[in-house]
């Protein structure tokens, strides 16, 4: 059974008024010698108190009615098809940069060449319409981590965090913090749902060995997987996945080694290089079926309002009142 709440408590120190009945109670004054010596009427004595009881349970409903009474609505679970998906999107400045490629439509139409940030927002935005079983949370960042909107079935509040990340150029890329609070939003949950981190980002970055093992270890306890959508112009280096892809310095490409990093940390995981806007749509298309399993999920149920009773019974109570009222003996009828 659900508990009993008030929405305004505080009111209820105002009860003790409803005694005010029972310590003084209007009675009309006669210019007749008193009635001692009649024998006592129990019906009257009887009404006399009843009349005072309802007079102080009417102010007594008001007082309870005026507090807001309610019961939490709860929970249900549900059983759909979904999944738990925390987009880490990243905003620094690379992420400005125009893709090389574009749609053929959009081109023709006149419009010009989406930013990486852009065209990830409009892919990602059209994952969500096209995924309502999903629950979605998004972290930004960039120099650090933002989060953005909560983990929720709140789809509108994911929406607007989307659409407000803009790219924003502040040095180093945080991405090893980043992926650990987008973690974070799976901690003291239960387990109902597929837990993704997409990762939307252009790399270049490098993750410190002891941040390794911390995310090893997140990803292992979280019992996430992650899947990182590579945006990148046609002109960067893949990620190689067969062989080693160098600069011209000899070095190894950072995205290259990150691509290898998340292949080693022991969950499942998934890299979708693209380099333009139709490359992202599939990307996500092909997260929407490699999420789409059973999910279990609570849908919280509007509390009940009580209000409304307590008014309607102090209003038949007014109503008992009245009808007393126009019975009472107004006047002596003289013999």
């Amino acid at each position: 059974m659900n508990a009993f709440h008030l929405f305004k408590a505080e009111l209820l120190w105002l009860l003790p008024l409803c005694l005010l009945p029972f310590l003084c109670y209007g009675v009309k004054q006669f210019s007749y010698p008193g009635l001692e010596d009649w024998p006592k009427d129990g019906v009257s004595e009887l009404l006399r108190w009843g009349v005072r009881a309802i007079a102080a349970l009417t102010l007594a409903s008001l007082v309870f009615a005026a507090a807001g009474p309610f019961t939490e609505g709860g929970t249900v679970t549900k059983i759909g098809k979904g999944a738990e998906i925390v987009i880490v999107l990243d905003r620094s400045g690379s992420m400005s940069e125009s893709l090389e490629e574009q749609d053929p439509v959009e081109r023709a139409r006149g419009k010009m060449e989406l930013s990486r940030i852009e065209a990830s927002r409009k892919a990602l935005l059209r994952l969500m319409d096209e995924r309502p079983g999903d629950t979605f949370a998004v972290v930004a960042f960039n120099a650090s981590p933002i989060a953005v909107a909560p983990l929720s079935a709140d789809r509108e509040l994911a929406r607007a965090a989307l659409k407000s990340a803009e790219g924003n150029s502040s040095g180093f890329t945080a991405l090893h913090r980043a992926l650990e609070m987008g973690l974070d939003y799976f901690k003291d949950r239960p387990y109902t749902a597929t837990r993704v981190i997409l990762l939307v980002s252009d790399g270049d970055t490098k993750i410190k060995p002891e941040d390794e093992e911390i995310l090893r270890q997140r990803f292992k306890e979280y019992q996430a997987q992650l899947m990182w959508i590579y945006v990148h112009a046609g002109y960067d280096y893949s990620l190689g996945y067969e062989e080693d892809v160098t600069k011209d310095d000899g070095a190894v490409d950072p995205n290259v080694t990150l691509n290898r990093l998340f292949n080693s940390l022991g969950m499942p995981y998934q890299a979708f290089e693209v380099n333009s806007e139709i490359g992202l749509q599939r990307a996500a298309a092909e997260i929407g079926r490699a999420t789409n399993k059973a999910t279990r999920y609570q849908y919280r149920l509007p509390r009940q309002d009580y209000a409304v009773y307590f008014y309607l019974l102090s209003m038949a109570l007014l109503g008992a009142l009245f009808f007393l009222k126009q019975i009472e003996i107004k006047s002596w009828r003289r013999a």
